[in-house]
């Protein structure tokens, strides 16, 4: 009779957690379909702290914790050019509480074998925050001041000029092979403060970098701008007089998108609610304030999961033809 009846209280309770639902506090799916955050959410970061990337994901978690209710954190986990963050990002659980700020870069690095890691597919892209552009600047006492200058200058001077970049796997190192080919050479630095005192001190006669990342040097006149990676005149007081690839029929567009990526098995109910919380973050007044000091404001930024992938899709197949 004992044993009766403990089977049966055993039942009850089985019946009991089922009428319930059952927890499911720590996958936040609710019973519409729907998603909801309910702890703490970590962005990794694949680059180190202070760069481009670094503070365009802190800016944005910024907002978005306002749009979520909850606490994000930022998780810098530098190495191989992003590739050793795209690594740990998808190496975490797919319950919508890891998430990847990336770039074509890691891409980039697979596609011309500087890494064997599976990067195209890995990962799936979520949404676009921001996307950049590229520029090329000299030191001031460089014996060219535009494009043109600076092509007679290597074409007298062969070898003479090469040009620093962050990441010669990267889209700045993709930037440098697109405008010049084998008439200047890519470097590669691993701290930007150096590449740019380099650039200063004439070390270097060449950097490939973002605009917001030199234009106090621009301002101070420790540097001047050769051209632009941009489709058309860029609008920032510094660069508005500094010629464009586009007007000079030079295709060196590649700037670092930056957006969020997750893993391929990532629920879609945390991918759509995360969407949503991302828009309503990227297009707040103190995003958009702080995409324009940064010079971001020079090409649409924002991308939903179906724009996004279809972009990772066109710049996978564009890229793996020039450098594959």
């Amino acid at each position: 009779m004992k044993k009766f009846l403990s089977l049966a209280l055993a039942l009850v309770m089985v019946l009991a957690l089922a009428a319930c639902g059952g927890d499911n506090t720590d996958d936040g799916g609710n019973d519409d379909g729907t998603f909801k955050f309910e702890r703490k959410i970590e962005i990794v970061c694949p680059w180190g702290a202070g760069g481009g990337a670094d503070t365009t994901v802190r800016q944005f978690a910024t907002q978005l914790e306002k749009e979520l209710g909850q606490t994000v954190v930022v998780n810098n986990v530098a190495g191989a050019g992003g590739v050793s963050g795209v690594q740990y990002a998808v190496q975490q659980p797919a319950d919508g509480y890891t998430w990847l700020l990336c770039t074509p870069s890691p891409m980039l690095a697979q596609i011309t074998g500087a890494t064997e890691f599976d990067v195209y597919g890995s990962i799936k892209p979520v949404c676009n925050l921001v996307w950049d552009c590229n520029i090329f600047v000299t030191g001031k006492d460089a014996p060219y001041n535009n494009y043109k200058e600076l092509m007679e200058y290597v074409e007298a001077n062969p070898g003479s000029v090469q040009c620093g970049v962050m990441s010669l796997t990267g889209l700045d190192g993709a930037c440098v092979v697109a405008a010049f080919g084998d008439k200047i050479e890519a470097v590669g630095y691993s701290e930007g403060s150096q590449l740019n005192s380099d650039v200063i001190g004439n070390h270097v006669g060449l950097a490939c970098v973002g605009p917001a990342e030199v234009i106090s040097m621009i301002q101070s006149g420790d540097m001047k701008a050769i051209m632009a990676c941009t489709e058309e005149r860029m609008t920032i007081d510094e660069y508005k007089d500094v010629e464009c690839a586009g007007e000079l029929g030079v295709d060196c567009y590649y700037g670092p998108y930056r957006g969020i990526y997750c893993k391929n098995d990532m629920p879609q109910a945390a991918i759509d609610a995360f969407a949503a919380a991302a828009e309503k973050a990227v297009a707040s007044e103190e995003f958009q304030e702080w995409a324009k000091t940064q010079g971001l404001d020079q090409r649409t930024g924002w991308m939903d999961p179906a724009t996004y992938q279809a972009q990772w899709d066109a710049d996978h197949e564009e890229l793996t033809g020039l450098f594959g």
